[in-house]
């Protein structure tokens, strides 16, 4: 028994021995293949050359002081936003990405007033990860770099980041193309390429899903569970009020805020193709109320933070309907081999019901001509059905809390009355 101790002892030593000298350590000190980002003088760039160069190659790239002309660069101070704006609702988050805790706001679980909010976030958990109200859009512009063809065109929405410092994400990738342009504070971001996929231990998400995140603790990176994690090249950049950075869709990413920051994000598309003819020309930024974006939010009520691009189903509903039928059928018809493609995707195959069923967006008769030539609007309830998400709902706490969690709230509110 002793020397199957001792075996099993000097196993583990060795085992532990040979890992790599980053095991445990922070994601930016695991490996030594870390390297600068790459930076760009925008005033150097056309938006047919920034498309050029790192939309259309899915390359992030360090903007240095494209924000600063922004408005809100100068007038977004809390005492501003608390006058101007105090009445709008923003979403709220803990301040690590993941945790299970939702902070409860004036509003509700998840949600509070700006003027509320600004006066908890410096001492609470908070973290507003909200859309940009529209109230708040003619205090922004959209950069001369993207003000011009299909990127102009393509602004899907804008979000709201605003903590007090101590936030951090984890290794996660997003959908969308975004530029991401900080107003106060500074933030560390790592990036990795998402060629490294097989090696990024992706957690299991929903089939079709473009996001995603790694299982990777990146505050303490452990091979012996993840240990092709180690092979893995890096980019980083420490982001400064006034920057901007360009971040592809599906980039894997990690980001920490040390101090004070507010950060807009603009998220336009999903592909990395756009037509930019004839933009080959420096162009002028432009005030974002004069800006078409797809999905707004007025300040109260449902958020469409993270919803789909309307016309990205259009060749969806195709696809599905040129395989399984040879002519116009019914929206019946149709609906029942749709369902089998939706039905283990959470609350979306009642929501698609209705809108289809209920509310007949394409009529009681469907073909391809019918889908190719069915209004924006039949196309954005589609993606709002498909895009549902409890926490862009004001009254989230309903579709958070499992009946147990209803019975203890219940009871606690009758043992305290």
């Amino acid at each position: 028994m002793e020397m199957e101790l001792l075996i099993t002892f000097l196993l583990f030593t060795c085992c532990v021995l040979a890992l790599p000298d980053g095991h445990g350590k922070p994601l930016g000190e695991h490996n030594d293949l870390g390297t600068p980002n790459l930076e760009d003088d925008f005033r150097s760039l056309t938006p047919k050359s920034f498309y050029d160069k790192y939309v259309s190659t899915r390359t992030p790239v360090i903007l240095r002081g494209l924000a600063k002309t922004f408005p809100a660069f100068d007038l977004w101070t809390d005492d501003y936003i608390a006058k101007n704006y105090g009445d709008l609702i923003v979403r709220l988050e803990a301040k690590a990405e993941k945790e299970t805790h939702i902070p409860v706001g004036e509003v509700g679980m998840g949600r509070s007033t700006f003027k509320e909010f600004l006066t908890r976030y410096k001492t609470d958990n908070l973290y507003c990860v909200s859309e940009v109200p529209g109230p708040m859009y003619k205090d922004l512009e959209l950069p001369q770099i993207m003000n011009c063809g299909e990127l102009a065109g393509s602004l899907a929405e804008m979000n709201l980041w605003i903590n007090s410092g101590g936030a951090k994400s984890i290794i996660h990738k997003d959908a969308h193309n975004q530029l991401n342009c900080l107003l106060a504070g500074s933030k560390d971001w790592i990036f990795i390429n998402n060629s490294y996929n097989d090696w990024i231990y992706q957690a299991e998400e929903i089939d079709g899903d473009q996001g995603g995140f790694s299982l990777v603790n990146p505050e303490e990176v452990n091979y012996i569970t993840f240990p092709d994690f180690v092979k893995i090249p890096w980019t980083y950049a420490t982001v400064h009020a006034g920057d901007c950075l360009y971040l592809p869709p599906r980039y894997y990413h990690r980001v920490k805020s040390t101090d004070r920051n507010f950060a807009v994000s603009f998220l336009f598309g999903t592909s990395s193709l756009f037509d930019m003819k004839n933009c080959d020309v420096k162009g002028k930024s432009v005030n974002l109320e004069n800006v078409p974006i797809q999905w707004k939010y007025p300040g109260h009520g449902v958020m469409s933070m993270g919803n789909d691009p309307s016309l990205s189903w259009k060749p969806q509903f195709i696809d599905i309907f040129q395989s399984n039928f040879e002519k116009e059928t019914t929206i019946q018809n149709f609906y029942s081999v749709l369902h089998d493609v939706i039905k283990d995707v959470p609350f979306v195959p009642p929501l698609m019901q209705k809108v289809l069923l209920e509310e007949s967006v394409f009529g009681t008769k469907v073909s391809v001509d019918i889908f190719e030539n069915a209004p924006k609007n039949a196309w954005e309830k589609v993606a709002m059905a498909n895009s549902f998400d409890p926490y862009n709902h004001p009254d989230m706490e309903y579709y958070h809390l499992d009946a147990d969690g209803v019975r203890e709230a219940v009871t606690y509110a009758v043992e305290d009355k």
